[in-house]
């Protein structure tokens, strides 16, 4: 829904819709719930599903660094905690305060060790025009909806992509699952998974050093594992909710 623009007697069925939808994937259970999946679907109207991705599927150059699964884990999840601040605040202009934070060339980004022009060069036209565009967008429906229903609004694009993703409900089950897997705790994983974990390789010795400690940047700052320890867990069935199987 955050991808096209209702208008009139189609926005509240719009809504409606995007409730139940929430509902069933136990949003409004979770502690700011809602607020998290607008902060989700925020980042990945405006910056994910974008120009971004076509630099992180292109090859590296002599000027654009590789950005690879962990540099966009490490980003996204930042970007993601940025937006549910931004959302937080009762600046009237807060949706622009993100963009400009999307969009600096300057900020190494936390985690990653390159910035925007690093990681994007190439691209930066399409990026900056991409985001500017959904901001104006979700600025639009800002002013005239109440708050919760602009809340619904940018938690649509959240609707039939993943649910368990940092922030979202079933994410700290999922990192609970890690911890066990790491721990050798979960023999149905190892039996189904064994021989993919077997090609994917160990897990770095900073993600294992201390169990306690990544178990609580994943619930909280991802990106502060930085993005090679992130590599290994992107696309890894490590993380997959408890009782998945191939």
């Amino acid at each position: 829904m955050g991808e096209r623009q209702p208008e009139g007697e189609d926005i509240q069925d719009a809504l409606d819709w995007a409730r139940q939808r929430l509902e069933e994937m136990g949003v409004f259970k979770a502690q700011d719930g809602l607020r998290w999946a607008a902060a989700h679907g925020l980042v990945l109207s405006v910056w994910r599903n974008g120009p971004i991705e076509d630099a992180h599927a292109s090859r590296p150059t002599s000027r654009r660094k590789t950005l690879h699964d962990g540099t966009m884990f490490a980003r996204n999840t930042w970007l993601t905690r940025q937006a549910f601040d931004v959302l937080g605040s009762d600046d009237p202009f807060r949706l622009y305060a993100l963009e400009d934070l999307i969009l600096d060339r300057c900020m190494v980004w936390p985690g990653c060790g390159g910035t925007l022009t690093d990681f994007g060069w190439g691209f930066l036209g399409e990026i900056k025009k991409q985001v500017k565009q959904r901001i104006d967008m979700f600025r639009h429906f800002e002013k005239r909806l109440p708050p919760d229903d602009f809340l619904l609004f940018a938690g649509s694009p959240r609707i039939g992509t993943h649910d368990d993703h940092s922030g979202m409900p079933k994410w700290p089950a999922c990192v609970e699952a890690a911890m066990r897997r790491l721990r050798g705790e979960d023999e149905e994983f190892l039996h189904a998974w064994g021989d993919l974990m077997t090609r994917i390789g160990p897990a770095p010795t900073p993600v294992t050093a201390d169990l306690e400690e990544t178990r609580k940047l994943l619930l909280g700052a991802p990106w502060e594992l930085g993005a090679d320890n992130l590599d290994w867990f992107a696309w890894n069935p490590i993380l997959e909710p408890p009782g998945t199987t191939p």
